[in-house]
């Protein structure tokens, strides 16, 4: 089931400048599992970055817990965007 669910590329993030174009977006076709897995691992080094910033005085690290953060989320509004199987129903 999960194997045909995969990211759209319609979600943007990173905006810059005074007109906040967006500079990255997600790439489609990538399989959910994949996409899971790696939204598992920026959110896990967001966290150990977003602990090290508030032991810190500067804030380096608060920056990379932002900028991860926005791209794990850029990944799951991309798959939620998808169709979902509704659970016990049976594709033809």
């Amino acid at each position: 089931m999960s194997a045909s669910i995969k990211t759209l590329g319609t979600v943007t993030f990173a905006p810059s400048g005074e007109s906040q174009h967006s500079l990255f977006r997600v790439n489609p076709d990538v399989p959910l599992r994949e996409a899971l897995e790696h939204v598992s691992q920026l959110l896990f080094h967001a966290k150990m970055f977003a602990l090290d910033a508030a032991l810190e005085k500067d804030d380096r690290y608060a920056w990379a817990s932002h900028y991860f953060s926005e791209m794990g989320k850029a990944i799951v509004d991309d798959l939620c965007l998808g169709e979902w199987p509704v659970a016990g129903s049976r594709r033809p």
